[in-house]
Order: C-alpha cells, then structure tokens, then sequence
C-alpha cells in the first residue's frame, strides 16, 4: 500500500489538497496532481532553473524541494502571471517583454527564467544590468545568450513603472519630492509629531 500525506498549498491564488507520495517532488505535484505543466523539469538536479516557480513570494527550485515541504505555502507559477493586476486581462510586462525583446527561442527556460523575473523586480522595480544578470544566474538558457532575457527584464520594468504611475502609484523619485503623503505617521512625507513639534516652538523639519 502506497503511504501518502495529504497536503494543502496555494497556487496562483487558488486553495488545493492533494495526497502526495512522501518522496514526490514540488515540481512532479505541480505537473501531475495539479496539471499546470508550465513549470518545467530540465535537469532535476537543480542546475537549469527550468523548475523555477515562487514560493511565499521567493523564487525556488521546485525540482530540489519535496512537496511534503511545501505544504501550507503559497507558490506562483507561470500560468499565474496572467491574472496578476498588472496584466490588465492580458500579458503581462514581462510576457510582454519576452515577445516585444526576443527574450526566448525555444521556450523551455522562459517559465524558469520569468519567475525568476518577476522575483527581482518584485523586490527592486529598477535593477541595474548587473542585477539583472545575478538574479537570473541560476537559470540556463542554450539559445539567445542571454542578452535579450535582459532587455526583457528591463522593458518590462519600463512597462511596469508606467503601470504604477497609471494607476495612481508613486515611483522612487517621487515618493520625495515633498507631495507624497501616505497617511501614515512618520513616514513617506505622513504626518509627523516631530515635524509639529517643530511648526509649534518656530523650528525647521528636516
């Protein structure tokens, strides 16, 4: 008899429990229990990134990580980008740049490396090239030589700024410039009981 554990994760927003062998990789419960195969396998050793999908925001290798270790988390996987709030009901900016930049020939790492992506740029909305480039160190690509998989990352951080100034948000150069007012005390420009200690004895807030 089969033993099996019954977990539950999180996928693209969306709750499931499955039973899962104790030795079955994330990355084979993604693919065969969940039926979402965009995440890919390449080497199951840990070495392409293939595999790559966010886990509680963080990019993983899912085929170096038992889905026993998974359970309660919260993953993202390619089919999700989709329905994220930036894509608008279509693709989003990093789709958007892998096609506008010729970021991908034969697609087998292009999954892998827009987790990847998306991860940095979750974490810093204006990397450089250099950061670009170590973010997406762990992932292999055999066909474009990975220049264009910058530019991709790079369009869709341009893509992703307008996004954000679109919808009302505010970018790093002008969270201080003097109007940004978050409601909160003490920070970004919010009320402060410094600065009215200030205003009252006659004084300048720095």
């Amino acid at each position: 008899m089969t033993n099996t554990r019954e977990i539950t994760l999180t996928v693209n927003g969306t709750e499931h429990t499955i039973d899962v062998e104790p030795r079955q990789l994330l990355v084979h419960a993604i693919r065969e229990e969940l039926d979402m195969t965009g995440t890919h396998i390449g080497c199951d050793t840990g070495n392409c990134g293939a595999c790559t999908v966010l886990k509680d925001g963080e990019p993983i290798k899912s085929c170096l990580m038992f889905a026993t270790q998974a359970d309660g988390s919260e993953l993202m996987t390619v089919e999700g980008m989709e329905e994220l709030p930036e894509a608008r009901g279509d693709l989003h900016p990093l789709q958007e740049g892998f096609r506008e930049e010729h970021g991908l020939q034969c697609g087998y790492c292009t999954p892998g490396m827009l987790m990847s992506g998306k991860a940095l740029l979750d974490e810093n909305p204006d990397p450089s090239e250099a950061e670009i480039r170590e973010a997406i160190s762990g992932n292999l690509c055999r066909c474009t030589g990975y220049q264009n998989i910058v530019r991709s990352i790079e369009y869709a951080a341009e893509e992703l700024e307008e996004v954000a100034a679109a919808d009302g948000g505010t970018t790093a150069a002008s969270a201080f410039d003097g109007e940004f007012d978050c409601g909160v005390e003490n920070c970004c420009g919010g009320p402060s009981t410094d600065r009215d200690h200030d205003a009252t004895e006659g004084g300048e807030h720095r």
